[in-house]
């Protein structure tokens, strides 16, 4: 009889790899949901705040994964040759594929009480924020969370913050920021081209458009076996479901909690495949009024979108315009705006440094711009009040303005701007006194604090902020967080016209998950007007990059570069910032 395997010398449980090779696969999903239950514990544990950001991240990552890490680990390949993914993760990983099980995580969960417990499954529910509900409405599960959730309870006791946070971690669904939405549609597309063998993949949907926040990635594909492309997406990250299928779609339900859209094009119809895929449904039904219904028209050729538009004697419309609102009449009146680009842009006027809550020096963000190509970079490190982000004191500002004067004066053919991010307090004065004011090149001024102050008091405190003649700029205008908190209440209509009327300028923040002014208010006051600074709010040298989330939402609105304040040239800039 044969002796049975081995492995490091001893005979192997054959019976445990007889279990093993029986057990169903584990999807990437299943194994950073674990790894997402765990670290949320873990920070009910009082435990290091930066082990469970680690946990939370590889979670992350770990959806946007091709690649089965299930087989990998059956294979012993190497996990931590995968950023975010140290030896700890990497453990905990092979532990929950080996065992089916992660030890850590199932012990925390019999330790923790009931309540705490059934919160677990919800990886996205912040647990402290929960037992406060809990502690309040004398609850104790998630069933009745869900249905004070559902009565509006949560809302009216502790606010719409909170209760889109109940409402986003409750929902086994849920959507992606756009910039995470990047490295999920490169990793597919070559999951597409690669192991499904298409000859051609392209994304289209939301977010060809750029839209802030997407449901669904949708892909047109080129292959001349659809079928085998659907068998062979089914295997991408461990596992992925479909959902429904037809001879030329597919709909799969992604591990990162959204949905994937496969369309079948050819050569011969690809560029009516794009725009049927692209454009919003408002979109469609006004371009339909020109070219009759699109599924008509798949047996013609268009090769590309645009022989499409040609075809109907349309000028190409890009696609973050592809929203139904004015381009299509734009487009057959040769009237379309030209949408401003990365080269437009000549600087950056929201950056931090270590004088605040930044990460690199004055003169490094000042390099790191100036290696972009840019000619200037405004410093707004944060205003006194704000302490949590180490606020800048009176008499330090005025030291970072002389320590500024004097690097200009070694510098030729760029300049450093004296700037800061200024509070706006709750009565509506800003956080400085005028004189000191007066020294800088502009400011940012933002709201920090009171978010919860209603729609008419919140609006009066910008627009007593805005009376002040050294304010520039309102950054970040509505506070938003996406997918974690809708911003404070403002009438925005009455915002823009005092702007107008005072002088002043909006931002588009870059970081992409405020991504605010959205696209509709940066098109309000543009047609109003009212100029717009698109910053990256940069905290590092590496964000600087992020500009170009801030362009998308500038394109997404139909701004031109002449709607833009720093694309214009600091003389010019100088100018109008003075009021």
């Amino acid at each position: 009889m044969a002796a049975p395997p081995k492995r490091n010398g001893r005979a192997m449980d054959v019976d445990a790899e007889s279990n093993r090779a029986e057990r169903a696969s584990l999807s990437n999903a299943e194994i950073a949901d674990r790894l997402a239950s765990l670290a949320q514990l873990l920070s009910t544990q009082n435990e290091n705040p930066y082990k469970v950001k680690a946990y939370r991240r590889a979670a992350a990552r770990i959806r946007t994964f091709a690649e089965s890490l299930d087989e990998m680990v059956r294979e012993e390949a190497d996990l931590t040759r995968f950023a975010g993914i140290g030896e700890g993760i990497a453990a905990a990983i092979r532990e929950i594929v080996t065992t089916g099980a992660l030890g850590k995580l199932d012990k925390l969960r019999e330790q923790a009480t009931p309540a705490v417990a059934g919160i677990s499954a919800y990886p996205r529910l912040d647990p402290k924020r929960v037992m406060r509900i809990y502690k309040k409405l004398r609850i104790a599960s998630v069933d009745e969370l869900k249905a004070q959730l559902e009565n509006g309870t949560i809302q009216q006791v502790f606010g719409a913050r909170m209760a889109q946070h109940i409402q986003q971690g409750l929902t086994e669904t849920h959507a992606l920021l756009l910039y995470h939405a990047d490295d999920l549609r490169d990793a597919i597309e070559a999951f597409l081209v690669g192991p499904c063998g298409a000859a051609r993949a392209e994304a289209a949907g939301d977010y060809r458009r750029r839209v802030e926040v997407i449901d669904e990635l949708v892909f047109v594909v080129e292959t001349g076996d659809f079928a085998r492309v659907i068998a062979r997406m089914q295997r991408y990250g461990g596992r992925t479901p479909i959902l429904s299928s037809g001879a030329d779609s597919a709909f799969f339900a992604l591990s990162s909690g959204i949905g994937l859209r496969l369309q079948r094009g050819d050569k011969n119809n690809w560029g009516i495949h794009m725009v049927a895929c692209t454009g919003s449904k408002a979109h469609l039904r006004k371009l339909t009024t020109v070219s009759g219904p699109l599924r008509s028209l798949t047996g013609e050729a268009f090769p590309t979108e645009a022989a499409f538009y040609r075809k109907f004697e349309l000028a190409y419309i890009e696609p973050e315009l592809r929203e139904g609102r004015d381009e299509v009449r734009q487009a057959g009146a040769g009237q379309l705006p030209k949408l401003v680009a990365l080269d437009d842009i000549r600087g950056d006027l929201h950056a931090h440094t270590t004088s605040s809550d930044g990460s690199h020096s004055i003169e490094a963000m000042a390099a790191a711009a100036r290696k972009r190509g840019y000619e200037y970079v405004g410093i707004s490190d944060h205003s006194q009040s704000l302490k949590i982000a180490r606020g800048v004191a009176v008499e330090d500002l005025w030291a970072q303005i002389r320590f500024i004067d004097k690097l200009n004066g070694r510098l030729h053919g760029f300049r450093i701007l004296k700037s800061s991010e200024v509070d706006i307090l709750a009565d509506g004065s800003l956080d400085y006194p005028d004189d000191l004011l007066k020294e800088l090149d502009y400011t940012v001024c933002s709201i920090h604090l009171r978010f919860g102050l209603g729609r008419e008091a919140q609006t009066e405190r910008i627009l007593r902020a805005m009376d002040n003649r050294y304010f520039n700029i309102l950054g970040h205008p509505i506070g938003r967080l996406l997918l974690k908190r809708p911003g404070y209440d403002i009438d925005i209509d009455r915002v823009v016209d005092h702007a107008r009327a005072n002088g002043c300028f909006f931002e588009i923040n870059s970081s992409p998950d405020r991504l605010d002014l959205s696209a509709e208010n940066a098109r309000r006051a543009a047609e109003a007007g009212v100029m717009i600074a698109v910053s990256t709010d940069s905290h590092s040298t590496g964000e600087f990059g992020l500009i170009r989330c801030g362009l998308d939402q500038a394109r997404r609105a139909g701004l031109e570069k002449s709607a833009i304040l720093n694309c214009l040239p600091w003389p010019q800039l100088q100018r109008l910032l003075r009021r």
